[in-house]
């Protein structure tokens, strides 16, 4: 079983999990981001509560692996929350209706398919297994964390690079039609070659011709491609090939491999069953000759190319820019299963903090 499929309609839309800084009390603190605590017991009753809506959908053998992997998520969640939706909050941006319809049809496309999923953006709010209060605040939080990042991405110029692209793909599209032209007039001159050979020299003289123009491995073998049935090549192949009487060389046919001549050199009727004997398929032995082509490639949309190209950007943009910003926050760990969330410190910063370890251990 795939357990990074189960309660996947439960987890898209845990975006920021967590609790409230003053939540805290006497309980175990176990990470404090910028300030805000996130404790043992609140960690544990979202694990429990995530758990409970996804009942037995989760092997009690697996039950472990998967509550930890939860939490981690709970962790990276409240980082994101208090990190990169505060910051957001701080500059300014702020969530729509608008946005909140956006992030609606995005949430119900990736619920699509899911086990009991919702149909309405309410739906989830009142099914969500922390709570509608959550649901909200988390949804709010992703669409601001989604407009902070989109600000910072640098603004270049999509336009010239998807025109230059294109450009790409047209100019080697006329070397294909070249190469295209070429393969054609090749393969008719092979068929006029054969034409001009007497039936009984006809198979001798494919396999010169398929030796020495054939693309394919059969052509050490003068073509060869031994016995076979219906069904073991690609249709066009087949068809002509059962088609074409024995010893007679096929017109150009043209597959996604290229172009070839066909030459059948036995056909073997199909035999019914007959006792202990099973039914044998119809099956033909032939040669072939193939000349390469290779297609055009369609020449995509500029708009479609530009999504692209702005989706590959972001992607990289956005990596670098988290990473940046949890090495800004302030982020402290007082669990060792939640070290692992603390970023690693370079250079300066780490040196200061191995220093500042050495001076707290001798003042002990």
């Amino acid at each position: 079983m795939n357990i990074k499929k189960i309660g996947a309609a439960v987890l898209v839309g845990a975006l920021f999990a967590g609790c409230d800084g003053d939540a805290t009390k006497q309980e175990e603190i176990v990470l404090t981001v910028n300030g805000a605590n996130l404790t043992r017991s609140a960690v544990n009753a979202d694990v429990d509560a995530i758990l409970a809506a996804q009942g037995s959908r989760v092997p009690e053998d697996q039950k472990a692996f998967y509550k930890q992997m939860i939490q981690n998520q709970i962790a990276k969640n409240f980082i994101f929350e208090n990190v990169l939706a505060k910051k957001a909050k701080a500059e300014g941006f702020l969530v729509t209706d608008a946005d909140r319809k956006e992030r609606e049809d995005q949430m119900l496309k990736a619920f699509a398919g899911a086990p009991d999923a919702p149909k309405t953006l309410e739906e989830h709010f009142k099914k969500y297994p922390l709570g509608e209060e959550r649901a909200r605040r988390e949804l709010d939080n992703g669409i601001l964390i989604d407009k902070l990042i989109k600000s910072k991405l640098p603004n270049n110029d999509f336009e010239a690079k998807a025109e230059a692209e294109i450009a790409t793909i047209v100019s080697n599209n006329a070397a294909v039609a070249s190469a295209e032209a070429a393969a054609v007039a090749k393969i008719k001159d092979l068929k006029a070659q054969l034409d001009k050979v007497p039936e009984a020299e006809v198979a001798a003289k494919f396999a010169e011709l398929a030796k020495a123009n054939s693309a394919c491995p059969s052509s050490a073998k003068g073509g060869d491609l031994g016995e076979f049935t219906h069904g073991q090549m690609v249709p066009e192949f087949d068809e002509a090939a059962f088609k074409l009487p024995v010893n007679k060389v096929s017109d150009p046919i043209k597959t996604q491999f290229g172009y070839h001549l066909i030459l059948v050199t036995k056909k073997i009727p199909a035999v019914e069953a007959s006792g202990d004997k099973p039914a044998e398929n119809e099956r033909v032995r032939a040669s072939h000759i193939l000349v390469k082509s290779v297609g055009a490639r369609p020449v995509p949309e500029k708009a479609a190319v530009i999504k692209r190209l702005q989706e590959e950007d972001s992607r990289k943009f956005v990596s670098g820019f988290v990473e940046e910003e949890m090495k800004k926050a302030t982020i402290v760990a007082h669990a060792d299963d939640f070290k692992q969330f603390v970023p690693a410190k370079e250079g300066a910063d780490a040196a200061s903090d191995a220093k500042g370890s050495i001076e707290k251990s001798d003042a002990k």
